[in-house]
């Protein structure tokens, strides 16, 4: 992974001919989109020295990057320059933790000049003797900034009539670079430094290499124990020596990674890392995709089509790149890194590597096909919009974070991994979370159709990619009979996969069956009595025997026992599947209910009749 962050960021380096150190050094404070607005603490610098004069607001300017020389420190702690980002502490409280402690570091911590000391220390005389009016005027400029926007906090040097900003005094350059390359090899009181070492990201031979060099907080040195070398943390650098060069290449790659090929992903967040065969297709690449999902001028994602999104996309987000991916020959391939950040630290939560866009040209070609199959196809709302079309929110329905204590997210980053992977997912295991989801909205007397045909998307989807593990060979029964007026044997030969046993279909007709008599029960009482024999959807193979003849009864009580083919069909297929199916409780509770919901399929001449008499009845 280090390499290739290290490759991406040589290459933008070079591409983009950036101003030397400085460049890669500062943060974009308006990464999200959201920090629209500049509020400005106005310094006016005469030959007595410094003098606060205002507080104005301007628009931010993306160009003005060097200009605000924001770069990030620690959370609790100031950041390297007098330019933040307003936290939940409102802008008062910005202004107190992070643009005043920055000012005293640099003036009581840095080594200077004693024209710097005298420059810096001026600076803050200025704003700390201005203090209450400053808060005053900032608490003001903040309440008339946009709403549901956000600002930076930043100096501003009014000096002859010439405006300067942070970026623009020597000053604060110097304590940046000075900062940010200490960093590399000061912490904990200790030195890390090599002289004339090997650099294990280019493996040359480097007049210095440092040994604080921590791309992303995965690797720490902050215990003795954790450093080779006697324990000593000023051995760090024999862990993991870098030279200064790679240093700034691996904050430029990981800059330009967190910028372009950083997504959002159910409730996760995923860089896209890129693995080049090839060198020269970078540039094409990566234009490409600046192009397509990146308005570089105003910043905005390009969005898509509402046909686009149910035909092409296997995330939600509006800005997927997958589709582009599977587009391209195999001269790269893919690493998704899935991670979080929690106080400083980087915690990677999944690493899927060595995806060529001929896997995610297959992802899409499954999808098309499931996508395209009528049971699925024709699920429409009341608007006539289509419900069903698959993605890997399919996956998160089944697998949510519910709440901090409450949470599948293991298992659906396993599952997202295997499928990206092409490796076998457990089809019990699947119908055990399918079948809990499934029972929570029954027991709750909510409807269950789409969470049913979801589940059978999942499994058809990963069915299509032949990952879906079913334990041992499946062999295929014959049909009992070529034709029926129902239609019941066509269905079953569409959707063979699943229906490869007797008494998968035998259970299935029974929840139609089933489902047919609850509708007459609503249709008559208004209500349902019969669902609470189902046991909460807790079914096997003996409940499913007993179920058949009580249905049949109830449905002779009320004298519309329209279904006498649908039962001899179902106790054929009983008699055909014999004894000790072998299914578990939650498959066959899940083929139960995917008959109920599907019951509208099979429908008797009779019940035709029927539903045109409502019908005129109604007009």
């Amino acid at each position: 992974m280090i390499e290739a962050i290290m490759k991406i960021g040589n290459f933008i380096s070079e591409r983009d001919e950036k101003e030397g150190l400085l460049s890669t050094l500062v943060d974009n404070p308006n990464t999200n989109g959201k920090y629209k607005s500049v509020i400005c603490i106005v310094l006016a610098k005469t030959e007595e020295g410094y003098s606060f004069k205002e507080i104005d607001s301007e628009e931010f300017k993306e160009d003005y990057l060097l200009k605000y020389l924001y770069k990030k420190g620690s959370s609790n702690g100031p950041d390297l320059t007098p330019t933040a980002r307003i936290s939940g502490k409102g802008v008062v409280g910005t202004f107190e933790g992070k643009v005043l402690p920055c000012l005293v570091k640099i003036k009581d911590e840095i080594e200077l000049s004693d024209e710097e000391k005298e420059e810096i220390t001026g600076i803050f005389n200025a704003v700390n003797d201005n203090k209450e009016g400053i808060e005053t005027q900032l608490d003001k400029a903040a309440k008339e900034i946009e709403k549901g926007t956000n600002a930076i906090v930043t100096l501003v040097i009014e000096d002859a009539g010439k405006r300067q900003y942070v970026g623009d005094l020597n000053i604060f350059r110097k304590v940046l670079i000075g900062e940010a390359k200490q960093g590399y090899y000061l912490k904990y009181g200790k030195e890390a430094k090599g002289k004339n070492e090997i650099c294990s990201v280019c493996q040359k031979r480097q007049a210095e290499v440092y040994g604080f060099v921590n791309t992303y907080n995965f690797y720490t040195v902050d215990k003795p124990g954790f450093v080779i070398g006697g324990f000593k943390q000023e051995d760090a650098w024999k862990n993991y020596p870098v030279c200064p060069e790679c240093a700034l290449k691996l904050e430029d790659g990981k800059k330009y990674l967190h910028e372009r090929l950083g997504f959002n992903f159910y409730g996760f967040r995923y860089l896209l890392i890129p693995v080049f065969f090839n060198p020269d297709a970078m540039e094409e690449v990566f234009d490409e995709l600046e192009y397509q999902y990146h308005e570089k001028e105003e910043d905005k994602t390009i969005k898509v089509s509402l046909t686009q999104k149910y035909k092409r996309r296997l995330t939600n987000a509006e800005n997927e790149i997958f589709e582009y991916i599977s587009s391209k020959q195999d001269y790269l391939n893919l690493n998704l890194l899935f991670y979080e950040e929690q106080q400083g630290a980087f915690r990677i939560l999944l690493y899927v590597e060595d995806i060529l866009p001929s896997r995610f040209k297959k992802l899409f070609e499954a999808k098309e096909r499931i996508d395209n199959m009528e049971i699925f196809k024709n699920e429409l709302s009341k608007e006539g919009k289509r419900l069903l079309s698959f993605d890997f929110s399919i996956v998160r329905n089944f697998f949510p974070y519910v709440s901090k204590t409450v949470s599948y997210d293991k298992y659906f980053l396993e599952i997202v991994n295997k499928v990206f992977s092409l490796k076998l997912i457990d089809y019990q295991f699947l119908l055990r979370f399918i079948m809990r989801r499934v029972r929570d909205k029954f027991v709750n007397g909510e409807p269950t159709r789409l969470d049913v045909l979801k589940g059978l998307m999942l499994l058809y989807y990963l069915k299509e990619l032949s990952i879906l593990k079913r334990g041992g060979e499946v062999t295929m029964e014959e049909d009992l009979r070529k034709e029926d007026s129902l239609g019941i044997e066509g269905f079953f030969r569409e959707h063979k996969d699943f229906f490869d046993l007797s008494a998968k279909k035998a259970v299935f007709l029974e929840g139609a069956l089933c489902q047919k008599l609850l509708n007459i029960q609503w249709r008559d009482k208004g209500a349902t009595p019969f669902r609470n024999r189902l046991q909460g959807l807790k079914m096997d193979e003996r409940l499913v025997k007993r179920l058949l003849p009580e249905i049949q009864n109830k449905l002779e009580e009320y004298g519309k026992n329209y279904y006498r083919q649908l039962e001899t069909i179902i106790s054929e297929y009983m008699v055909a599947s014999g004894s000790d199916w072998k299914m578990s409780m939650d498959e066959t509770s899940f083929y139960f209910v995917l008959g109920m919901n599907l019951s509208g399929l099979f429908k008797t001449q009779k019940e035709e009749e029927e539903k045109n008499e409502q019908d005129n009845q109604q007009e």
